[in-house]
């Protein structure tokens, strides 16, 4: 099953692309209010036990790299829809 996804690209752009192991994501917030949800979701996976799930670096102009193991995709895309970054989730 593959996931996909919407968001509104009036608040942000994303790019994913797959890196052997990892998806890493480009995060651009063009409403800095959306900060908050961005780090919930970073938050989320600080919470859990597990180091290398999901590493976030931060960039100038409300830019992100987020690296995040496969296994913990599905879960990475829930968090960004359960804090309203994405419009609407399907697994096709």
């Amino acid at each position: 099953m593959k996931v996909e996804y919407t968001y509104d690209q009036n608040l942000l752009e994303l790019k994913e692309s797959i890196n052997g192991n990892e998806v890493e994501f480009q995060i651009r917030l063009f409403d800095s209010e959306l900060k908050n949800k961005l780090k919930k979701v970073r938050q989320y996976f600080d919470e859990n036990k597990v180091l290398t799930d999901i590493y976030f670096y931060i960039h100038p102009n409300n830019s992100y790299q987020v690296i995040v193991r496969r296994d913990y995709y599905d879960e990475f895309i829930i968090q960004l829809f359960t804090q309203q970054l994405l419009k609407e989730l399907k697994w096709t």
